[in-house]
């Protein structure tokens, strides 16, 4: 049994020294930046001047060609501004958006892609000062191997070839420059090793942080549910009618929008599964044996046809992402060159069409978007009628519209705001129901608070005179329920749907301890810990090295940014919406 365990705070510590050595920046209101005709025209670093071509050349053409080939932990630990961001960017390259530079798209400023080039600059300097190297032979292994060249594994030529041919060209690059930057990236891998890769968590703050979450505890809670709370609340007319007149902004018709879209998807009997089978009308063999061979060469028809679609779905996801990477390149492009957004044109040369829908509001968007839900890490917990109703209204077209957006399992959708009906204030005859409500439900929910904060210091001041918890709660005339043991991620105790934050609570508390109310949407509660105990077991060791890993890497890439963003400082960066820095 553990009487004192507390949680442990060795490894934020760690953190927090490394954070306070590092110089990270914030990000300022600098001008939002496509590319470099909008970006500063000179730029110095470390006495280095770079004029406007080779500022673009260093910058985002380099951007666009480093996300094109892959490369985007060389993009990543480049460009982005802090750990946060950096540690988001690097989940986000298993999903829909490769990296930074790609997601942020026109959210970018002039100071992104001035700490970009800075950092490649001050990355060539390490190289040379350090003698990081890679080879030719690396190189061409690199762009071989990459998921740019080999998405199958397997190396194609001539996809290589026509990127040099095309891409590169289309970009103002060479061959040359692509392997250049190819080999940065290998010699910043090699960097981030060397300034970081010394470092080692604590094993001693692994283990008592994770001891503190494999621990079993049994615990007796306390319930005030909110229910219980709004029967009894009737408020009178009056009481309503200040409570609409205190928070009038807050009754409001629904705000609607209209917008035009395009939708790129597999069409949906490609993504059907074919059901039928050659052999169905073949009688099966009364010979065990020869019933045995021809179950096992239908089994392999059916899965060779399933590899044989599946491979065409990749296919044709792949060619849908081209498509949009395609369309989203001459958006961009018109942009750069300012010239005026008419994605009609632009879609009509593709032979597409833009869909054109009614007005709605954001809990009925139209049937055919109603549907389609966001892929991808960075829209975890989004959706897209949030999207479409967070984007802001401007003059500029190109504010009003979207990036190319993953929906569904293959799809993509571009949309453009064209029309926004701003909410009005409802009267109080329209409005009274839904304030009533929400006066109930405040009420409520203050009460609850109230009633349990009060039962907690009352069941603790008759445990102070010496009597036990149920004791206690007796003489209040309250019922506590036992629940354990249990842990944070074993199998859930019946009846209790937030067991890993009352394991989280009795985590930090001693067996005997009554803990500070607890406040949940829908109830209020308080525990009291009984026991607390750790198994001693083959699995949880390894989670002890497993977490090692994890804390390790990440205090690498905390460890590097902190290098880079303290030699940026040294670097004497000068330029647009560089004082700020």
């Amino acid at each position: 049994m553990i009487e004192n365990m507390r949680k442990y705070t060795v490894l934020m510590a760690v953190v927090f020294v490394l954070l306070g050595a590092g110089f990270l920046f914030t990000m300022n209101n600098g001008t939002s930046s496509r590319g470099g005709g909008s970006g500063p025209t000179v730029l110095e670093v470390y006495d280095r001047v770079l004029d406007q071509q080779e500022y673009r050349r260093m910058g985002d053409a380099t951007l666009q060609l480093a996300s094109d080939a892959g490369l985007h932990n060389y993009v990543n630990f480049l460009m982005v501004p802090d750990i946060r961001q950096l540690q988001q960017a690097m989940q986000l390259m298993r999903y829909g958006y490769p990296n930074y530079y790609v997601t942020m798209g026109r959210n970018l400023t002039t100071q992104d892609f001035n700490r970009f080039v800075a950092n490649r600059i001050i990355l060539q300097r390490a190289m040379d000062e350090m003698g990081i190297y890679a080879s030719e032979e690396e190189i061409t292994e690199t762009l071989k191997t990459s998921q740019r060249f080999a998405p199958g594994g397997k190396y194609d030529a001539g996809a290589y070839s026509t990127f040099v041919e095309k891409r590169l060209g289309k970009l103002g690059m060479t061959e040359k420059y692509l392997r250049e930057i190819v080999r940065e990236s290998l010699c910043l891998n090699q960097l981030i090793n060397i300034v970081g890769g010394g470092l080692i968590p604590p094993r001693s703050g692994v283990r008592d942080q994770l001891e503190a979450q494999a621990q079993t505890v049994t615990l007796a809670r306390i319930v005030f549910n909110r229910d219980d709370f709004v029967e009894k609340e009737n408020p009178t007319e009056e009481e309503i009618k200040a409570y609409w007149e205190a928070h009038q902004d807050a009754y409001q018709t629904e705000e609607k929008r209209r917008i035009h879209y395009l939708l790129l998807d597999i069409p949906e009997e490609e993504k059907k599964e074919d059901n039928k089978s050659a052999d169905a009308a073949t009688p099966a063999s009364t010979d065990p044996a020869v019933a045995a061979k021809d179950a096992a060469e239908k089994a392999k028809k059916e899965a060779d046809a399933k590899a044989v679609k599946e491979e065409a779905r990749l296919k044709a996801s792949r060619a849908l992402r081209r498509e949009i990477d395609e369309i989203a390149q001459e958006i961009d492009d018109n942009f750069n060159d300012k010239k005026p957004l008419d994605l009609a044109a632009i879609l009509t040369k593709r032979n597409h069409s833009l869909v054109e829908t009614k007005l709605f509001d954001s809990h009925n968007l139209p049937k055919e978007l109603a549907d389609l839900t966001l892929r991808g890490n960075v829209n975890r917990g989004r959706t897209l009628s949030q999207l479409i109703f967070s984007t802001r209204q401007s003059t500029d077209p190109y504010d009003l519209i979207s990036d190319p957006l993953p929906v569904g399992d293959d799809g993509w959708l571009i949309f453009t705001l064209e029309e926004t009906i701003t909410p009005v204030l409802l009267d109080y005859a329209t409005a009274r129901n839904k304030a009533r409500a929400q006066l109930i439900a405040e009420n409520a929910d203050r009460k609850v608070k109230v009633a349990t904060k009060e039962a907690r210091d009352a069941i603790v001041a008759i445990m102070e005179s010496g009597k036990t918890f149920d004791e206690a709660a007796k003489e209040k005339s309250l019922v506590p329920v036992q629940i354990g043991p249990f842990s944070a991620t074993g199998t859930a105790p019946k009846d209790e749907p937030s067991y890993q934050v009352l394991h989280r609570t009795a985590s930090g508390l001693n067996p005997g301890d009554v803990s500070e109310p607890i406040d949940e949407n829908d109830r209020s509660l308080f525990i009291y810990v009984d026991q607390r105990e750790l198994e001693d077991t083959e699995e949880n060791k390894n989670r002890i090295d497993n977490t090692l890993k994890a804390t390790k890497s990440d205090l690498m890439m905390l460890t590097f940014l902190n290098w880079i963003n303290h030699q940026y400082q040294n670097a004497g960066v000068k330029g647009a919406a560089t004082e700020e820095e």
